[in-house]
């Protein structure tokens, strides 16, 4: 008798665990993913190219979306494509790249991160927590020169 009820309780007490552990982790990675497109957006409105892997020829994207992929811990692959990065402009419209000099631009990242507790599971749906975090900065006045 005392196993069964050990089992019960103890099978309630995992459920509990488990939803609460799913709820710091998605507090986890939606701030870690913030931080992440807060520092990508500091590090676009300077025009800087020198974070781009490729040394030849630097791209201002190529390191803005390097600056992101750091800044995430690793995360940024595990909860969205990279290439599904949005940035828009003060009206909402798409912008080529991140932006000209002295425009106001927006980044947002539309992730994704799948639920382990099975109490939460149903009540999400399709068993996965999804957020957009954004951060919106104006361009520097960068020049050809950078």
């Amino acid at each position: 008798m005392a196993l069964v009820e050990f089992a019960v309780v103890f099978s309630l007490f995992l459920l509990i665990l488990f939803t609460i552990i799913d709820f710091a982790l998605f507090g986890y990675v939606k701030l870690t993913m913030q931080h992440a497109v807060r520092e990508g957006a500091r590090y676009a409105v300077t025009g800087r190219t020198d974070l781009d892997p490729n040394e030849d020829e630097p791209l201002r994207e190529n390191a803005i979306l390097e600056k992101i992929s750091s800044s995430s811990v690793g995360m940024l692959t595990k909860v969205m494509k990279i290439e599904d990065i949005r940035v828009e402009d003060i009206d909402g419209n798409a912008v080529a790249g991140f932006g000209d000099p002295g425009e106001l631009i927006s980044i947002h990242l539309d992730c994704e991160w799948p639920v382990l507790s099975p109490i939460l599971y149903p009540l999400i749906e399709g068993g996965t927590y999804k957020f957009t975090v954004s951060a919106a900065m104006k361009n520097e006045e960068f020049g050809d020169e950078v």
